[in-house]
Parts: C-alpha cells; sequence; structure tokens
C-alpha cells in the first residue's frame, strides 16, 4: 500500500507541483490543504501517515500545525518545507521542531529521490526520536545544508539582519536588543563585513542587507 500523505502548503503553485512530484513517486496524496488552520480537520478526515508542510508563509503557525496533528497522530511523520537554508533566517531554532523531522529545501524537491527518501525517513527517525534531519540534493546532513556564510553569523548578527531587513531602524533594534545605537551599528558593519557587501552611492547597507536576507529566505518582499 502507498504511503498517504497530507500535503499543506499556502502556495497553490508550489503545492501542485509538490503533489505532482509525490504522485509521481507513487505516494498517495490525500489532501492539499493552503490554509494552516484547516490542517487539523485535514489530518482528521484524511488519516494521513506523513504530513508535509511548508514553513515559508509562517513558520511559527507550521510548526504549531504540525505539533497539533502529531498529537492526533503520534506516528505522524512530518516534513518540513522551506525555501530557508537557516530556520535562524525566520526566527526560529531546530529545537522548536518536533523529533524525526525532515527539512526539506524547497530547492531540492525537484531531485525526486530527495523528497522520496525524507517521507520514508520521517517514520522511521519518529520511531527512534531522532534529532531535525537536514536534506539536501544529495545526501542527508545538517550542516551542509547551510551555506558557509550564513555559519560565520552569530545569534546576534541573524537576529539584528531579520530586523533591518524587516525595517526596523538602529534605534529600534537597540530598544529591541536593549543596547545602545553604537552597538547595533558594530553589528551592522561586521554583517557587511562577513558578507562582503559594501554599500555606494546608488544603495545603502540597509537596503543591500535586506536584498541578501530575503534572498536567502527566498521570498520576496512585499512593499
Amino acid at each position: 500500500m502507498p504511503i498517504r500523505i497530507l500535503l499543506v502548503d499556502e502556495n497553490k503553485y508550489e503545492s501542485l507541483l509538490t503533489k505532482c512530484a509525490l504522485i509521481d513517486l507513487g505516494f498517495e496524496v490525500t489532501d492539499v490543504v493552503n490554509n494552516y488552520s484547516d490542517t487539523q480537520a485535514a489530518v482528521q478526515k484524511a488519516q494521513p501517515e506523513v504530513l508535509i508542510i511548508s514553513m515559508d508563509a509562517d513558520a511559527v503557525h507550521s510548526i504549531i500545525s504540525a505539533d497539533k496533528a502529531r498529537e492526533k497522530n503520534p506516528e505522524l511523520g512530518l516534513v518540513f518545507l522551506t525555501h530557508t537554508p537557516d530556520l535562524r533566517l525566520i526566527g526560529l531554532s531546530e529545537k522548536e521542531l518536533p523529533s524525526g523531522v525532515q527539512v526539506v529545501l524547497k530547492s531540492s524537491v525537484t531531485k525526486l529521490h530527495v523528497l522520496s527518501d525524507a517521507v520514508h525517513r520521517s517514520i522511521e527517525d519518529l520511531k527512534i526520536r531522532a534529532k531535525v534531519r537536514w536534506v539536501n540534493g544529495s545526501t542527508f546532513t545538517q550542516s551542509e545544508a547551510f551555506t558557509s556564510v550564513l555559519q560565520t553569523l552569530t545569534e546576534v548578527q541573524i537576529q539584528t539582519l531579520r530586523l533591518v531587513a524587516m525595517g526596523s531602524s538602529n534605534s529600534d533594534i537597540a530598544r529591541k536588543r536593549m543596547v545602545t545605537e553604537k552597538a547595533v551599528e558594530h553589528t551592522i558593519t561586521r554583517i557587511l563585513q562577513a558578507l562582503s557587501i559594501t554599500s555606494n552611492p546608488n544603495h545603502n547597507a540597509r537596503v543591500l542587507l535586506s536584498r541578501e536576507y530575503y534572498r536567502w529566505v527566498g521570498v520576496a518582499r512585499e512593499n
């Protein structure tokens, strides 16, 4: 019997592509949900063996939805899809994810063996309560899924980068981090150096940092 899969992705186009890939692999896609709030009802109705859920639209709600689904079915395998190679960029840590979770970069979904392995591993790893497993285009790994550049950034630098990209001023960031504006300026300078970004008359440093952030996160910034 084919493994029964429920797919949750608020991006209708990407969910269609993923569904087609899963069907090509011989899995049974019991339903496709395009709203996190509908996940629980779909889990109860479809009784899937594996839940594949995209994190990109709302990472926090995707985790909440997965946790509630796992409560209904403790044997439910979980696969998270994301464009982001480092969860810190969207304000998360791997410790917040349920056990046995497979995290698949969406850039790898077109490589069918990656998606297939993630589905099967989600069931196997749950049995042994394994830690989060990252999936890239060729093999399972955690560290190799991150770019070498992202690995050089500290938690404070990642947080500051996120706040800059979201439009926060230096004074806003200073208040949130409870530090001086000078400290924020120093952190931003260190980020620019780490990313080899140089400001110029046509593009200031904050704009360039924002572009870099959204390139990594894999979404376009809303105007």
